[in-house]
Protein backbone atom coordinates (compact mmCIF):
# COMPACT_ATOMS: atom_id res chain seq x y z
CA UNK A 1 0.00 0.00 0.00
CA UNK A 2 1.36 3.38 -0.99
CA UNK A 3 1.81 6.17 1.56
CA UNK A 4 -0.84 8.25 -0.18
CA UNK A 5 -3.34 5.40 0.08
CA UNK A 6 -2.54 4.98 3.77
CA UNK A 7 -3.04 8.69 4.32
CA UNK A 8 -6.35 8.62 2.46
CA UNK A 9 -7.59 5.63 4.44
CA UNK A 10 -6.55 7.32 7.67
CA UNK A 11 -8.52 10.47 6.84
CA UNK A 12 -11.52 8.34 5.83
CA UNK A 13 -11.46 6.55 9.17
CA UNK A 14 -11.26 9.84 11.04
CA UNK A 15 -14.11 11.37 9.04
CA UNK A 16 -16.37 8.37 9.68
CA UNK A 17 -16.25 9.07 13.44
CA UNK A 18 -16.33 12.87 13.41
CA UNK A 19 -17.56 13.39 16.97
CA UNK A 20 -15.11 10.91 18.46
CA UNK A 21 -12.23 12.36 16.45
CA UNK A 22 -13.16 15.91 17.47
CA UNK A 23 -13.30 15.00 21.16
CA UNK A 24 -9.97 13.21 20.82
CA UNK A 25 -8.36 16.26 19.22
CA UNK A 26 -9.80 18.50 21.93
CA UNK A 27 -7.21 17.33 24.44
CA UNK A 28 -4.39 18.16 22.01
CA UNK A 29 -5.99 21.50 21.10
CA UNK A 30 -6.23 22.55 24.73
CA UNK A 31 -2.71 21.29 25.45
CA UNK A 32 -1.09 23.18 22.56
CA UNK A 33 -3.09 26.33 23.34
CA UNK A 34 -2.04 26.10 26.99
CA UNK A 35 1.64 25.69 26.05
CA UNK A 36 1.56 28.65 23.66
CA UNK A 37 -0.32 30.91 26.09
CA UNK A 38 1.87 29.95 29.06
CA UNK A 39 5.13 30.35 27.17
CA UNK A 40 3.86 33.66 25.78
CA UNK A 41 3.47 34.88 29.37
CA UNK A 42 7.01 33.75 30.22
CA UNK A 43 8.50 35.28 27.06
CA UNK A 44 6.62 38.50 27.72
CA UNK A 45 7.93 38.64 31.27
CA UNK A 46 11.48 38.09 30.01
CA UNK A 47 11.08 40.81 27.39
CA UNK A 48 9.63 43.24 29.94
CA UNK A 49 12.51 42.62 32.36
CA UNK A 50 15.08 43.15 29.60
CA UNK A 51 13.39 46.36 28.45
CA UNK A 52 13.23 47.59 32.04
CA UNK A 53 16.94 47.01 32.65
CA UNK A 54 17.92 48.55 29.31
CA UNK A 55 15.72 51.58 29.99
CA UNK A 56 18.37 52.60 32.52
CA UNK A 57 20.83 52.76 29.62
CA UNK A 58 22.72 50.21 27.55
CA UNK A 59 26.17 48.67 28.14
CA UNK A 60 26.32 50.06 31.67
CA UNK A 61 28.90 49.34 34.35
CA UNK A 62 27.88 50.64 37.78
CA UNK A 63 30.33 51.31 40.59
CA UNK A 64 28.81 51.69 44.05
CA UNK A 65 30.23 51.76 47.61
CA UNK A 66 30.75 48.41 49.30
CA UNK A 67 29.37 47.67 52.77
CA UNK A 68 32.05 48.05 55.42
CA UNK A 69 33.39 45.25 57.62
CA UNK A 70 31.88 45.20 61.12
CA UNK A 71 33.05 42.98 63.98
CA UNK A 72 35.14 40.93 61.48
CA UNK A 73 31.97 40.31 59.43
CA UNK A 74 32.71 41.41 55.89
CA UNK A 75 29.86 43.36 54.29
CA UNK A 76 27.87 43.56 57.55
CA UNK A 77 28.39 47.25 58.24
CA UNK A 78 27.03 50.43 56.70
CA UNK A 79 27.84 51.55 53.16
CA UNK A 80 31.26 53.13 52.87
CA UNK A 81 31.62 56.65 51.51
CA UNK A 82 34.49 55.72 49.24
CA UNK A 83 33.53 57.06 45.80
CA UNK A 84 34.23 60.64 44.82
CA UNK A 85 34.07 62.92 41.80
CA UNK A 86 37.87 62.57 41.62
CA UNK A 87 37.37 58.82 41.12
CA UNK A 88 35.04 59.56 38.21
CA UNK A 89 37.51 62.01 36.67
CA UNK A 90 40.37 59.55 37.19
CA UNK A 91 38.43 56.76 35.48
CA UNK A 92 37.53 59.07 32.60
CA UNK A 93 41.18 60.05 32.14
CA UNK A 94 42.59 56.52 32.28
CA UNK A 95 39.85 54.76 30.30
CA UNK A 96 39.85 57.48 27.64
CA UNK A 97 38.28 56.51 24.33
CA UNK A 98 37.71 52.90 25.40
CA UNK A 99 34.38 54.02 26.92
CA UNK A 100 31.47 55.98 25.46
CA UNK A 101 30.70 58.15 28.51
CA UNK A 102 30.87 58.29 32.31
CA UNK A 103 28.85 60.08 34.98
CA UNK A 104 28.47 60.24 38.78
CA UNK A 105 25.26 60.53 40.78
CA UNK A 106 24.37 61.84 44.22
CA UNK A 107 20.95 61.16 45.72
CA UNK A 108 19.46 64.19 47.48
CA UNK A 109 16.21 62.62 48.74
CA UNK A 110 12.63 63.76 48.20
CA UNK A 111 11.80 67.46 48.17
CA UNK A 112 8.56 69.37 48.02
CA UNK A 113 8.42 71.33 44.77
CA UNK A 114 6.33 74.45 44.16
CA UNK A 115 5.79 76.42 40.96
CA UNK A 116 2.94 78.49 39.51
CA UNK A 117 0.91 78.05 42.67
CA UNK A 118 1.06 74.24 42.52
CA UNK A 119 3.16 71.80 44.51
CA UNK A 120 4.50 68.30 43.98
CA UNK A 121 6.82 65.92 45.83
CA UNK A 122 9.63 64.40 43.80
CA UNK A 123 13.01 62.69 44.05
CA UNK A 124 16.03 64.95 43.49
CA UNK A 125 19.21 63.46 42.04
CA UNK A 126 22.55 65.08 41.35
CA UNK A 127 24.30 64.10 38.12
CA UNK A 128 27.23 65.12 35.96
CA UNK A 129 27.20 66.39 32.37
CA UNK A 130 27.22 62.99 30.59
CA UNK A 131 24.07 61.77 32.38
CA UNK A 132 21.81 61.90 29.26
CA UNK A 133 24.41 60.00 27.18
CA UNK A 134 24.98 57.29 29.78
CA UNK A 135 21.26 56.84 30.45
CA UNK A 136 20.24 57.04 26.76
CA UNK A 137 17.78 59.76 27.69
CA UNK A 138 16.82 62.49 25.27
CA UNK A 139 15.46 65.89 26.22
CA UNK A 140 12.00 66.88 25.03
CA UNK A 141 12.88 70.57 25.39
CA UNK A 142 15.68 72.79 26.65
CA UNK A 143 19.23 71.64 27.38
CA UNK A 144 21.17 69.73 30.01
CA UNK A 145 23.62 71.50 32.30
CA UNK A 146 27.30 71.68 31.29
CA UNK A 147 30.65 71.54 33.09
CA UNK A 148 30.65 75.26 33.85
CA UNK A 149 27.32 74.97 35.71
CA UNK A 150 28.61 71.94 37.58
CA UNK A 151 31.81 73.68 38.65
CA UNK A 152 29.87 76.70 39.97
CA UNK A 153 27.23 74.70 41.88
CA UNK A 154 24.56 76.34 39.72
CA UNK A 155 20.94 76.21 40.91
CA UNK A 156 19.60 74.74 37.67
CA UNK A 157 17.38 71.71 37.16
CA UNK A 158 16.14 69.34 34.47
CA UNK A 159 12.68 67.89 35.13
CA UNK A 160 11.17 64.52 34.33
CA UNK A 161 8.05 64.63 32.17
CA UNK A 162 5.65 63.71 35.00
CA UNK A 163 7.18 66.26 37.35
CA UNK A 164 6.98 68.95 34.67
CA UNK A 165 3.33 68.16 33.90
CA UNK A 166 2.28 68.21 37.55
CA UNK A 167 4.00 71.56 38.17
CA UNK A 168 3.40 73.43 34.93
CA UNK A 169 0.61 71.56 33.13
CA UNK A 170 0.74 72.18 29.38
CA UNK A 171 3.02 75.22 29.74
CA UNK A 172 6.71 75.01 28.80
CA UNK A 173 8.74 74.79 32.05
CA UNK A 174 12.02 75.85 30.41
CA UNK A 175 13.08 79.21 31.80
CA UNK A 176 10.64 78.98 34.71
CA UNK A 177 11.59 78.83 38.38
CA UNK A 178 10.78 75.96 40.72
CA UNK A 179 11.25 76.08 44.48
CA UNK A 180 12.61 73.12 46.42
CA UNK A 181 11.34 73.01 50.00
CA UNK A 182 12.38 70.69 52.80
CA UNK A 183 11.17 70.91 56.40
CA UNK A 184 13.43 70.26 59.38
CA UNK A 185 13.14 70.60 63.14
CA UNK A 186 14.07 73.87 64.79
CA UNK A 187 14.57 74.92 68.39
CA UNK A 188 11.67 74.51 70.79
CA UNK A 189 10.01 71.87 68.62
CA UNK A 190 9.29 74.38 65.86
CA UNK A 191 9.48 73.20 62.26
CA UNK A 192 11.42 75.28 59.77
CA UNK A 193 11.49 75.05 56.02
CA UNK A 194 14.48 75.34 53.76
CA UNK A 195 13.56 76.98 50.44
CA UNK A 196 15.80 77.06 47.36
CA UNK A 197 14.93 78.42 43.92
CA UNK A 198 16.11 76.53 40.84
CA UNK A 199 15.86 77.58 37.22
CA UNK A 200 14.43 74.92 34.91
CA UNK A 201 16.69 74.57 31.86
CA UNK A 202 15.31 71.36 30.35
CA UNK A 203 12.66 68.62 30.39
CA UNK A 204 13.36 64.95 29.69
CA UNK A 205 11.34 62.91 27.22
CA UNK A 206 9.08 60.26 28.83
CA UNK A 207 11.08 57.24 29.97
CA UNK A 208 8.67 55.04 31.94
CA UNK A 209 9.15 53.07 35.15
CA UNK A 210 12.02 50.87 36.25
CA UNK A 211 11.15 48.17 38.80
CA UNK A 212 8.37 50.29 40.25
CA UNK A 213 10.32 53.57 40.26
CA UNK A 214 9.08 56.21 37.83
CA UNK A 215 12.02 57.62 35.90
CA UNK A 216 9.81 60.50 34.76
CA UNK A 217 9.03 61.72 38.28
CA UNK A 218 12.35 63.22 39.37
CA UNK A 219 14.48 66.32 39.26
CA UNK A 220 18.08 66.22 38.04
CA UNK A 221 20.50 68.88 39.32
CA UNK A 222 24.31 69.19 39.07
CA UNK A 223 26.14 66.74 41.32
CA UNK A 224 28.08 69.50 43.03
CA UNK A 225 24.84 71.33 43.77
CA UNK A 226 23.38 68.18 45.31
CA UNK A 227 26.53 67.75 47.39
CA UNK A 228 27.21 71.28 48.60
CA UNK A 229 23.78 72.90 48.58
CA UNK A 230 21.21 70.15 49.14
CA UNK A 231 22.87 67.41 51.22
CA UNK A 232 26.15 68.71 52.62
CA UNK A 233 27.82 65.42 51.67
CA UNK A 234 30.67 67.01 49.75
CA UNK A 235 33.18 64.16 49.99
CA UNK A 236 31.37 61.37 48.15
CA UNK A 237 28.93 60.30 45.47
CA UNK A 238 26.43 57.42 45.57
CA UNK A 239 27.59 55.73 42.39
CA UNK A 240 29.60 56.10 39.21
CA UNK A 241 28.10 54.80 35.97
CA UNK A 242 30.22 54.00 32.91
CA UNK A 243 28.80 53.40 29.43
CA UNK A 244 31.04 50.88 27.68
CA UNK A 245 31.88 51.32 24.01
CA UNK A 246 30.01 48.09 23.15
CA UNK A 247 28.44 45.05 24.74
CA UNK A 248 31.47 42.97 23.78
CA UNK A 249 33.83 45.37 25.57
CA UNK A 250 31.94 45.29 28.87
CA UNK A 251 33.92 42.44 30.44
CA UNK A 252 37.26 44.06 29.63
CA UNK A 253 36.06 47.50 30.75
CA UNK A 254 34.70 46.06 34.00
CA UNK A 255 38.10 44.58 34.79
CA UNK A 256 39.85 47.85 33.92
CA UNK A 257 37.51 49.85 36.17
CA UNK A 258 38.15 47.50 39.08
CA UNK A 259 41.94 47.64 38.64
CA UNK A 260 41.99 51.44 38.37
CA UNK A 261 39.90 51.95 41.51
CA UNK A 262 41.90 49.41 43.51
CA UNK A 263 45.04 51.36 42.64
CA UNK A 264 43.41 54.73 43.43
CA UNK A 265 42.16 53.50 46.81
CA UNK A 266 45.49 51.80 47.63
CA UNK A 267 43.87 48.38 48.08
CA UNK A 268 46.09 45.36 47.41
CA UNK A 269 43.58 42.59 48.13
CA UNK A 270 40.48 42.83 45.86
CA UNK A 271 38.51 41.01 48.57
CA UNK A 272 38.91 44.09 50.78
CA UNK A 273 37.63 46.53 48.15
CA UNK A 274 35.45 49.35 49.49
CA UNK A 275 33.46 49.40 46.26
CA UNK A 276 31.64 46.96 44.01
CA UNK A 277 31.44 46.90 40.22
CA UNK A 278 28.29 45.56 38.57
CA UNK A 279 28.12 44.64 34.90
CA UNK A 280 24.75 45.11 33.17
CA UNK A 281 25.30 41.97 31.11
CA UNK A 282 25.64 39.96 34.32
CA UNK A 283 22.43 41.49 35.64
CA UNK A 284 20.59 40.65 32.43
CA UNK A 285 21.96 37.10 32.49
CA UNK A 286 20.84 36.57 36.10
CA UNK A 287 17.37 37.95 35.46
CA UNK A 288 17.19 36.00 32.20
CA UNK A 289 17.94 32.79 34.11
CA UNK A 290 15.09 33.52 36.52
CA UNK A 291 12.59 34.29 33.76
CA UNK A 292 13.73 31.24 31.77
CA UNK A 293 13.00 29.02 34.78
CA UNK A 294 9.63 30.70 35.10
CA UNK A 295 8.91 30.07 31.40
CA UNK A 296 9.91 26.40 31.67
CA UNK A 297 7.60 26.00 34.66
CA UNK A 298 4.69 27.51 32.75
CA UNK A 299 5.46 25.39 29.68
CA UNK A 300 5.52 22.27 31.86
CA UNK A 301 2.03 23.06 33.13
CA UNK A 302 0.81 23.27 29.55
CA UNK A 303 2.81 20.14 28.70
CA UNK A 304 0.75 18.16 31.22
CA UNK A 305 -2.34 18.99 29.17
CA UNK A 306 -0.57 17.71 26.05
CA UNK A 307 0.37 14.52 27.88
CA UNK A 308 -3.26 13.96 28.86
CA UNK A 309 -4.23 14.57 25.23
CA UNK A 310 -1.69 11.97 24.12
CA UNK A 311 -3.16 9.40 26.48
CA UNK A 312 -6.54 10.16 24.96
CA UNK A 313 -5.10 9.54 21.49
CA UNK A 314 -3.73 6.16 22.57
CA UNK A 315 -7.04 5.19 24.14
CA UNK A 316 -9.05 6.04 21.02
CA UNK A 317 -6.55 4.30 18.71
CA UNK A 318 -6.75 1.13 20.80
CA UNK A 319 -10.53 1.27 20.55
CA UNK A 320 -10.20 1.81 16.79
CA UNK A 321 -7.93 -1.24 16.46
CA UNK A 322 -10.41 -3.30 18.44
CA UNK A 323 -13.35 -2.18 16.30
CA UNK A 324 -11.53 -2.76 13.00
CA UNK A 325 -9.96 -6.10 13.75
CA UNK A 326 -11.95 -7.87 10.99
CA UNK A 327 -11.06 -5.09 8.52
CA UNK A 328 -7.36 -5.56 9.33
CA UNK A 329 -7.72 -9.31 8.71
CA UNK A 330 -9.28 -8.72 5.32
CA UNK A 331 -6.53 -6.26 4.34
CA UNK A 332 -3.85 -8.75 5.32
CA UNK A 333 -5.63 -11.55 3.50
CA UNK A 334 -5.57 -9.61 0.22
CA UNK A 335 -1.86 -8.79 0.53
CA UNK A 336 -1.44 -5.84 2.92
CA UNK A 337 1.90 -6.02 4.67
CA UNK A 338 2.57 -5.36 8.34
CA UNK A 339 4.18 -1.98 7.60
CA UNK A 340 1.10 -0.94 5.58
CA UNK A 341 -1.17 -1.53 8.59
CA UNK A 342 1.38 0.14 10.87
CA UNK A 343 1.66 3.25 8.69
CA UNK A 344 -2.11 3.55 8.32
CA UNK A 345 -2.76 3.70 12.06
CA UNK A 346 0.26 5.93 12.67
CA UNK A 347 -1.00 8.35 10.03
CA UNK A 348 -4.38 8.46 11.75
CA UNK A 349 -2.77 9.29 15.09
CA UNK A 350 -0.44 11.92 13.61
CA UNK A 351 -3.29 13.48 11.63
CA UNK A 352 -5.36 13.81 14.80
CA UNK A 353 -2.54 15.41 16.78
CA UNK A 354 -1.28 17.53 13.87
CA UNK A 355 -4.74 18.95 13.18
CA UNK A 356 -5.23 19.46 16.91
CA UNK A 357 -1.88 21.25 17.06
CA UNK A 358 -2.82 23.71 14.30
CA UNK A 359 -6.18 24.43 15.92
CA UNK A 360 -4.38 24.78 19.26
CA UNK A 361 -2.12 27.47 17.77
CA UNK A 362 -5.18 29.44 16.69
CA UNK A 363 -6.78 29.05 20.12
CA UNK A 364 -3.55 30.01 21.92
CA UNK A 365 -3.16 33.11 19.77
CA UNK A 366 -6.80 34.07 20.45
CA UNK A 367 -6.27 33.63 24.21
CA UNK A 368 -3.24 35.95 24.19
CA UNK A 369 -5.15 38.62 22.26
CA UNK A 370 -8.07 38.49 24.70
CA UNK A 371 -5.71 38.70 27.70
CA UNK A 372 -3.87 41.65 26.14
CA UNK A 373 -7.17 43.49 25.73
CA UNK A 374 -8.22 42.78 29.32
CA UNK A 375 -4.75 43.46 30.80
CA UNK A 376 -3.18 46.10 28.57
CA UNK A 377 -0.09 46.38 30.80
CA UNK A 378 0.70 42.66 30.42
CA UNK A 379 3.19 41.73 27.70
CA UNK A 380 2.51 38.42 25.89
CA UNK A 381 5.02 37.34 23.27
CA UNK A 382 4.43 34.43 20.87
CA UNK A 383 7.61 33.44 19.05
CA UNK A 384 8.06 31.30 15.95
CA UNK A 385 10.12 28.84 17.97
CA UNK A 386 7.26 28.39 20.44
CA UNK A 387 4.79 27.62 17.64
CA UNK A 388 7.15 25.18 15.90
CA UNK A 389 7.98 23.37 19.16
CA UNK A 390 4.29 23.15 20.18
CA UNK A 391 3.26 21.63 16.84
CA UNK A 392 6.33 19.39 16.74
CA UNK A 393 5.62 18.08 20.24
CA UNK A 394 1.96 17.44 19.36
CA UNK A 395 2.98 15.43 16.26
CA UNK A 396 5.62 13.57 18.28
CA UNK A 397 2.95 12.72 20.84
CA UNK A 398 0.83 11.32 18.01
CA UNK A 399 3.72 9.09 16.93
CA UNK A 400 4.65 7.98 20.45
CA UNK A 401 1.14 7.32 21.72
CA UNK A 402 -0.08 5.98 18.37
CA UNK A 403 2.84 3.58 17.90
CA UNK A 404 1.65 0.90 20.33
CA UNK A 405 -1.91 0.69 18.93
CA UNK A 406 -0.46 0.67 15.37
CA UNK A 407 1.99 -2.12 16.24
CA UNK A 408 -0.78 -4.08 17.88
CA UNK A 409 -2.88 -3.77 14.73
CA UNK A 410 0.07 -4.74 12.50
CA UNK A 411 0.81 -7.88 14.56
CA UNK A 412 -2.69 -9.30 14.26
CA UNK A 413 -2.75 -12.69 12.53
CA UNK A 414 -5.02 -12.55 9.48
CA UNK A 415 -6.87 -15.81 10.27
CA UNK A 416 -7.56 -14.78 13.89
CA UNK A 417 -8.61 -11.33 12.71
CA UNK A 418 -11.04 -12.81 10.15
CA UNK A 419 -12.60 -15.01 12.86
CA UNK A 420 -13.18 -11.96 15.10
CA UNK A 421 -16.86 -11.04 15.48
Amino acid sequence: MKLFDSFREGLRSISVNKLRSSLTMLGVIIGVAAVIAMVAVGNGASERVQQTVLSLGSNLITVSPQAQTQDTLRGAGVQSQSLTLDDMNGLAAQLGTSIAAIEAEQQAGRWQLTANGTNWSSQVTGATADYPIVRDWELASGTFFDESQISTNALVAVLGSITATNLFGENDPVGQTVQLRQAFGGQGGQTRARILSFKVIGVFAPKGSTFGFSRDDQVIVPTTTAQRVLTGRTASVNNIVIKAASSEAMTQTTGDVREILLARHNIEDPANADFQVQNQNDTLAALGSVTATFTILLASIGGISLLVGGIGIMNIMLVSVHERTREIGIRKAVGARRRDILSQFLIEAVTLTGTGGLLGIALGWAITKVVERVQSNLVLLITTATVVIAVGVSVAIGIVFGLYPAMRAARLHPIEALRYE
